[in-house]
């Protein structure tokens, strides 16, 4: 086999492989914060797979738009997740006063569900919680 029928199977394997990651990233979107990854390695492979030719084959052409559409998407809903649950707590700390025993006992529970104590670090953590609510609340 010649060196220049290697490049092309090796092209045409990586550009399949770009394709499969770009179907996966836009597909699994469910698993939004790993989706980036698997879209990433999908534009890489795509990249890749064009060797020295000027342009992309099909197969990773579309692997790279897909790789790029999962990608986005992945990012922007785990931002727009991250984002609004940080929102979310915040607001729960203004205007809920109980919220933080309630994420204490939660904490309390899952310890006691593996047969362990809560660290006394997170006692702490907790407490100074609870002074920065009362300080939002102006207590």
């Amino acid at each position: 086999m010649d060196v220049v029928n290697e490049k092309q199977i090796c092209a045409a394997k990586y550009s399949y492989y770009a394709m499969v990651l770009g179907i996966v990233s836009l597909a699994g979107m469910c698993c939004f914060p790993v989706m980036p990854i698997i879209g990433g390695m999908g534009i890489i492979f795509a990249l890749i797979s064009r060797g020295g030719a000027k342009a992309f084959s099909k197969n990773a052409k579309n692997g790279l738009i897909l790789s790029i559409i999962g990608t986005c998407i992945s990012v922007v809903l785990t931002v727009g997740i991250v984002g609004y649950s940080t929102y979310d707590a915040v607001q729960r700390l203004k205007n809920d006063p109980g919220f933080i025993d309630e994420v204490v006992e939660q904490y309390e529970n899952m310890y006691d569900s593996m047969g362990q104590e809560m660290p006394e670090q997170l006692y702490e953590m907790f407490d100074e919680l609870r002074e920065m609510s009362d300080e939002l609340n102006g207590k």
